[in-house]
């Protein structure tokens, strides 16, 4: 994706830290990402079972990594805890979270969010082109050979070293000169509190059920994926899916930035609605124990179906973490709370991930999987809507968060418009015009 003049190479700048991260999840989780979307790890499909199983091991350390994420990025800053996040995916996906909603200011968070889900989704795209070169002319349900896995872990390893270029909020510099933040230190088990506490909060709490899908189609999709597609056609389905959220992303990221919660939410709902209730139709005489004898090749008459509700369902569904992650930051600007808010909603994820993953392990049929899946995208819908109907503010600057700094031209509006400060408001030493 382009990245615009007006937001010239500054490392220590919010924007181009959201960069930093956004390109270190993409060459970690993104890879992950087009893996799993391929169905079986991109093992035979006969190997999917235990693949699941293995995920579902996987994503129950994810739990705990990312429920306390909030407390040891709190602690230790985000370079180290990005760092550890290759090796521990719940990290990661906090310090992301983290980035993108506290230096961020809250006319940008669209944007932000935006880039870096984006470039989470160009790192799955590079690995889906890389498969997709490889298996073309695989018309077998076959595994992808050992090269692709080793491409991969190279990349997962260089993000490591990108890892040292991120910096605390007191060392992150807005273009008029103010910092992102100030952090006072604490110890480890006051961070702790902090993250407990974060559940007092109702406004989190009732965005839970709309937490729960969130990576469930990651999972239902590359295993119908598997069941019913040859190599080839799974890759190109997946390569193909990822490179259209990008754009997607992009037109979402519009909206949001508009300050129009409810006009995003019905942009992502309305096509998520229509393709879970497609996927339930052509699921529901699907027999796990009877997969397909020859399964789908692009050449074969029924593909063009396959293909563009792979498309709806991938590109809705992942637009809905886009929209998680907005309605995350409305709640608050502060570092310390968008830390312990990222880690409780990647803890939840990961849980429910970690479910989807055994579930689909002991072979559930697909129309109950699918059918779960639609529930929770529904009520999460309902719970947004009133959120962005009668919850969200127009501001949360001035609430009297202490790690909080406003940025320069947020109080110089408060200025024109005759408004006092809260006595708690960090306002630092900048010429405000107008006072």
């Amino acid at each position: 994706m382009a990245f615009k003049a007006q937001h010239p190479l500054r490392l220590h700048s919010p924007y181009w830290q959201n960069v930093i991260i956004g390109i270190l999840v993409g060459l970690t989780a993104g890879l992950y990402v087009a893996l799993n979307l391929l169905g079986a790890g991109g093992g035979k499909p006969n190997s999917a079972q235990t693949v699941q199983v293995v995920n579902a091991v996987l994503c129950t350390v994810w739990v705990f990594s990312a429920s306390f994420g909030g407390s040891v990025l709190n602690k230790i800053g985000p370079a180290l805890t990005a760092c550890f996040g290759v090796i521990s995916s719940g990290l990661i996906f906090v310090t992301m979270g983290y980035i993108a909603m506290s230096y961020s200011e809250e006319r940008d968070r669209g944007k932000y969010i935006t880039i870096s889900v984006n470039l989470q989704a160009v790192g799955s795209v590079v690995a889906g082109l890389i498969a997709l070169i490889i298996n073309r002319n695989s018309a077998e349900s076959t595994g992808v050979p050992a090269p692709v896995y080793i491409v991969f872990i190279v990349l997962m390893g260089s993000g490591m070293i990108i890892a040292f270029s991120l910096r605390p909020p007191s060392k992150v510099i807005r273009d008029d000169g103010t910092e992102v933040g100030v952090v006072q230190a604490r110890t480890f088990v006051e961070e702790i509190k902090a993250t407990l506490e974060s559940f007092k909060d109702w406004k989190l709490l009732v965005k839970i059920p709309a937490f729960l899908p969130a990576e469930c189609f990651l999972v239902y999709g590359g295993s119908v994926n598997a069941y019913h597609n040859n190599l080839r056609t799974r890759s190109l389905v997946s390569f193909v899916a990822v490179t259209l959220q990008i754009p997607a992303g992009l037109g979402l990221q519009m909206i949001l930035d508009n300050q129009r919660a409810f006009a995003g939410l019905l942009t992502v709902g309305v096509p998520l609605m229509a393709a879970g209730i497609w996927e339930i139709v052509r699921v529901r005489n699907y027999d796990r124990a009877n997969p397909p004898s020859r399964p789908l090749d692009w050449s074969d008459d029924g593909f063009v179906a396959i293909f563009f509700l792979f498309m709806l369902n991938w590109v809705a569904s992942s637009l809905w973490q886009y929209i998680i992650l907005y309605f995350l930051g409305t709640l608050t600007n502060s570092p310390r709370k968008s830390a312990n808010y990222a880690g409780v909603f990647r803890g939840i994820l990961a849980a429910d991930e970690a479910i989807c993953f055994g579930v689909d392990s002991i072979q559930v049929p697909y129309i109950y999987e699918a059918a779960v899946i639609f529930a929770f995208y529904g009520s999460g819908l309902v719970i947004f809507a009133c959120l962005a109907m009668f919850c969200i503010k127009e501001t949360e600057y001035f609430n009297g968060e202490d790690d909080v700094v406003i940025p320069k031209h947020v109080l110089e509006g408060r200025v024109v418009k005759g408004e006092d400060f809260p006595q708690s408001v960090q306002v630092q030493d900048v010429e405000i015009k107008g006072s």
